[in-house]
């Protein structure tokens, strides 16, 4: 792939969280879960699992949990009124309800597993050890939203899951020693991709040291 081409990727890969339900080929699964292995990992351990849900009564399981977290962490947060918030944050908000209310219908939710301890230095560093445990899934999450967005399909990150990862890993039947880093909904998207907006590059470059910024 050309600069040009992997720079365009980069900038217009959006959080698409409004999917279509047509099924996606197994072959471009497979081509998109290649791509993010190709990530580093601490210590080239590749400690790191991908479970692609497909099964709709496990995406209704999955739809129903996290549903009913996003009401409760819908209720508690600055977003129970929309009083003075910003039209564009408003936007998000609604597909990312959307997302929740809709979850079961993107044809594939990956997860994005990794073992919960770097074991060289777990013994002497837990810090660390977690450190290395995120260092080494997330830039194969990225390359997955990449390859997503490179073959034209919708994909967002999320964590949600969290709030309810022991009932998770039990009914898809993860192992207690693996973590549920990410939650991906998978699917050709409603809408279109487009460059994202974000604070401009000046703002958080620190040159040397913190605070010495060039306008």
């Amino acid at each position: 792939m050309s600069e040009p081409g992997i720079f365009e990727i980069i900038h217009s890969t959006r959080a698409m969280r409004r999917l279509k339900p047509d099924p996606i080929p197994e072959a471009t699964l497979k081509k998109i879960v290649d791509a993010g292995i190709r990530a580093p990992s601490g210590g080239n351990v590749q400690d790191w699992a991908f479970v692609l849900v497909r099964d709709p009564e496990l995406k209704r399981f999955l739809r129903d949990y996290y549903w009913n977290t996003w009401q409760t962490l819908r209720a508690q947060s600055s977003l129970s009124s929309t009083e003075g918030i910003p039209p564009a944050q408003i936007r998000m908000y609604n597909a990312a309800s959307d997302l929740a209310a809709h979850l079961d219908e993107a044809p594939v939710i990956l997860l994005a597993c990794v073992q919960q301890e770097y074991s060289p230095v777990a013994p002497l560093n837990k810090r660390a050890s977690k450190l290395a445990v995120y260092g080494s899934i997330f830039p194969a999450v990225q390359n997955i939203l990449l390859s997503c967005r490179a073959l034209g399909i919708g994909a967002t990150l999320t964590t949600i899951h969290s709030f309810f990862e022991d009932t998770l890993k039990q009914r898809i039947g993860i192992p207690e020693t693996m973590e549920v880093a990410a939650m991906i909904p998978m699917g050709y998207p409603q809408g279109k991709f487009g460059p994202v907006s974000r604070r401009p590059v000046e703002e958080v470059i620190h040159w040397d040291r913190w605070g010495n910024q060039q306008k």
